[in-house]
């Protein structure tokens, strides 16, 4: 045979059309004469060889195309030992591969050779009739026993009554023993112990060799283990068949077979691995809610946990996006953060905040995994996720009842300060001025100390009005919620300061963002505003050009509620760390008590909301309220 051009497959082509035997050219995935190989041409020799539908559109595989030889097992190890011994062939025997109705087996030469990095070739040629026909007897058992010890196959021949008469070296390998010792042993002989593949005995009847020997049966493919004296097991793939004389009699029965061990072993591990991985897979899929999604985030696969706490149908899911669930907690730099790290092949982590068909909020621990493909790109992600929104509720329950005990804490020690400061000096106050009537001065002394202790009177009462007022901020969490129209509210308290307002001049801005409600308990809001809006014009400059702005709108979950005048302004670098305290005044104004904005800002951190003040002396303030949309959830405590 001339030797073919490697670099030119249309010559070789051409080339292999012009000869005898047959050629086979195969694609490989890989750089190994892998079995998963694909025909891409075969010669007019090689085609009748393998008679198949030559007009189907799906190429045939390696696999598919010699299956006749043998099982995967042997074709495997066949092709792996062509591509060590490129220049040898190997010859096997093996059903006529047309399926002709013939109760003969041939003997096939074979032989491969790489083309290219990913193409090779195959060589195959009936060799039955150049190896036996017209040679003497001695030429045809020389050269028998050529090909038998060419074999990868172990082979036997057995007499009538299973005694082995003939055995290959492949044979005496596979069975651990030398050629002299194994021949005269009978196939049967309790030196060997046949087992099945769950360990129990193997039956003598059922061996291979038995079958052709008592049943006349050709048997292909029987896997059973052996097990010698001193060895460990070894695993065989056998086919039997029996032998007649030239009349017809039957004479004895040969075996071939190959040592699976290695294929078995490893056979089984994968298998066991398998079973570990699926109890794993079982597990998580019993205990976890898991979705696989496309490079584009659509829903290919989702298991009946996350049927469930979606509310939607699987039907529903399989072909939408994630974004079906997404409940806007989440801002648009955490979702790209996540695209990033997930396309780059990095797993990802994180707490999601999503949303049912519903309408309800549900907390998912999750776990990201990219998989791939046979080219090792990303084809889809798997996500495993764990509910963990009892968890995060309580972790909130838990900062608010932090929060509000910090607010508690707060109250107490001004509790304490009026205990201990102000009522304390009214009490000290009254004393002194009940010693001053016991030592019975004139008329017109006793009218004045009893005027004085007319007013310190005033005072406590006063003073205890306000300790009334900060108690009822509790007392009222009990009250219920409404939704309240923002720009209704600031209208009432402007119609009710109406007076103040237009007897000092001041104009007045509302900017509130169409149809804002909020829901929310009404006396908190009429407080909050009245608060404000009535320190905006107890503070004002009396001159023209004095406004109040106020503006409202929603954000983010919140309802910002602003108040700005250009009044007198405060001093925050000596007055801020105390300016929502209580009787805090920073003006000699003689109707400051120091006790609204204390109240105001109570109120606001009950319902779960933030007040912040920005001031300039002599230039205004800024008041701004945070207050959640729906207050229900900041204070159901």
């Amino acid at each position: 045979m001339e030797p073919i051009n490697q670099t030119d497959p249309t010559s070789f082509v051409l080339f292999a059309d012009s000869l005898p035997f047959g050629v086979f050219l195969f694609e490989s995935p890989t750089d190994q004469f892998s079995l998963e190989s694909q025909l891409v041409y075969a010669n007019p020799p090689a085609k009748s060889f393998f008679k198949w539908n030559h007009n189907k559109k799906r190429s045939l595989s390696l696999r598919e195309l010699f299956h006749p030889f043998g099982n995967e097992e042997f074709l495997s190890q066949t092709f792996s030992t062509l591509q060590k011994e490129k220049s040898s062939p190997i010859y096997l025997d093996a059903e006529n591969p047309n399926n002709e109705k013939i109760n003969t087996r041939k003997v096939y030469s074979l032989r491969a050779q790489s083309l290219s990095s990913q193409l090779f070739y195959i060589l195959l040629e009936d060799a039955t009739k150049q190896l036996f026909a017209g040679l003497s007897f001695h030429e045809k058992e020389s050269q028998l026993n050529h090909v038998l010890k060419t074999m990868l196959n172990g082979v036997v021949v057995v007499n009538l009554q299973g005694q082995i008469i003939y055995a290959n070296d492949n044979a005496a390998k596979i069975l651990s023993l030398e050629i002299d010792e194994l021949k005269n042993k009978y196939f049967a002989s309790k030196e060997w112990k046949q087992i099945r593949v769950d360990g129990s005995p193997f039956p003598p009847e059922e061996l291979p060799l038995s079958v052709a020997l008592n049943q006349q049966k050709t048997v292909y493919h029987c896997e059973h283990g052996i097990i010698s004296e001193g060895e460990k097991v070894k695993w065989l793939n056998i086919n039997a068949t029996p032998i007649y004389d030239t009349e017809g009699k039957l004479e004895g029965a040969t075996a071939s077979f190959l040592d699976i061990t290695e294929l078995k072993n490893t056979q089984n591990t994968i298998e066991l691995k398998n079973r570990k991985l699926k109890a794993i897979l079982d597990a998580i899929e019993r205990s976890a809610i898991v979705s696989i999604a496309d490079t584009k985030g659509v829903i290919q696969r989702a298991n009946q946990k996350f049927v469930q706490i979606s509310g939607y149908s699987e039907k529903e899911l399989l072909g939408s996006d994630h974004k079906k669930l997404n409940s806007k907690f989440h801002p648009k730099e955490f979702w790209e953060k996540m695209w990033r790290d997930i396309l780059s092949g990095r797993p990802w982590e994180g707490i999601i905040r999503n949303q049912s068909k519903q309408g309800n909020f549900f907390w998912l621990q999750t776990y990201i995994h990219p998989l791939y493909d046979s080219n090792d790109k990303i084809e889809s992600f798997l996500s495993i996720r764990f509910d963990i929104t009892e968890e995060v509720e309580a972790l909130e329950n838990t900062n608010r009842m932090l929060h509000f005990t910090g607010i508690q804490n707060s109250r107490l020690q001004n509790f304490a300060y009026i205990v201990s400061h102000n009522i304390r000096q009214h009490s000290s106050n009254f004393s002194s001025l009940i010693e001053l009537l016991e030592e019975n001065p004139n008329e017109e002394e006793r009218k004045n100390i009893v005027n004085m202790l007319h007013a310190s009177s005033e005072k406590l009462n006063e003073t205890i009005t306000h300790l009334n007022d900060i108690i009822s901020i509790n007392q009222m969490l009990n009250k219920p919620m409404e939704v309240c129209m923002i720009e209704e509210e600031v209208q009432k308290t402007l119609n009710i300061l109406k007076g103040s307002i237009e007897s000092r001049n001041i104009q007045i801005f509302v900017e509130i963002e169409e149809n804002l409600r909020l829901t929310i308990i009404p006396a908190y809001l009429e407080s909050i505003i009245l608060n404000l809006v009535s320190n905006a014009i107890k503070y004002v400059r009396l001159k023209d050009g004095a406004f109040i702005r106020i503006s409202s709108k929603k954000a983010e979950g919140q309802v910002s509620l602003r108040v700005e005048d250009n009044g007198l302004g405060i001093n925050l670098e000596k007055h801020g760390n105390k300016i929502f305290g209580m009787f805090k005044t920073f003006h000699k104004n003689e109707d400051a008590r120091g006790i609204g904005l204390f109240i105001t800002k109570s109120q606001v951190e009950v319902l779960g909301g933030t007040i912040t003040v920005e001031s300039t002396e002599g230039e205004g303030s800024t008041f701004t309220v945070f207050i959640p949309e729906n207050s229900n959830h900041a204070i159901h405590i």
